[in-house]
């Protein structure tokens, strides 16, 4: 069991919930947590699941305790029920955030590598273990004579615009041991994704797996 706190910054957000489930599997989306004070929640704090064209499908909003249930606050949906949302380790989520604010999110850590799987176009994916990784970290199941550069992961700013990527390229074109992720210039990228930090894959077909090892 444990938690960690994700510093949010104003605008989009790009998250990946650390640890699973207690027990493993998914966490519910109230098990992460808004460090906002009842008083200062407007319900302008959300959390956003975008579809595979980058279009915000579904929402979620940060409102006090007495909206909903008069214990805690909480996620509620579009309707202001409260929201009964899975998360699988390793898929991302945009939390769109009015102010300089973190999450802490509850569960523990799996002793399992995480594993998700590309539907084609963007996918929100990122770093659900508790300790930073390498770029590098993130491999994908794709034969190198299939590999074609058109699989990337991106790096959002606040405003939802993309501002790196970094491109899977098989083992020959980097350094003849394994396929990676290159830079623009074609360079073997060195990058570190912190713990609870999303980005966006941007697929070039259905059914690629993505796998970061277990922290433990």
């Amino acid at each position: 069991m444990g938690y960690q706190k994700v510093t949010l910054i104003p605008g989009f957000n790009f998250v990946a919930p650390q640890f699973t489930a207690v027990g493993g599997g998914p966490i519910d989306l109230q098990s992460i947590h808004l460090d906002v004070e009842d008083a200062d929640a407007s319900g302008g704090d959300s959390i956003q699941v975008w579809d595979a064209d980058g279009n915000g499908v579904s929402a979620y909003y940060w409102y006090p305790a007495d909206w909903i249930d008069g214990v805690k606050s909480g996620w509620v949906d579009e309707t202001g029920l409260r929201a009964d949302v899975d998360i699988d380790p390793g898929v991302g989520v945009v939390i769109d955030s009015t102010d300089d604010f973190t999450i802490t999110v509850a569960g523990e850590v799996s002793t399992n590598d995480c594993s998700v799987t590309s539907v084609a176009g963007f996918n929100f994916v990122g770093n659900s273990t508790p300790v930073t990784i390498d770029i590098q970290d993130i491999q994908l199941d794709i034969p190198d004579d299939e590999v074609s550069g058109g699989d990337s992961i991106q790096i959002w700013d606040s405003d939802g615009n993309g501002v790196t990527a970094f491109y899977w390229y098989p083992a020959d074109w980097i350094d003849g041991v394994k396929s990676g992720w290159v830079d623009e210039t074609g360079s073997r990228a060195a990058v570190d994704i912190d713990p609870g930090v999303g980005v966006v894959f941007d697929a070039s077909a259905d059914d690629i797996h993505l796998t970061v090892p277990s922290a433990l």
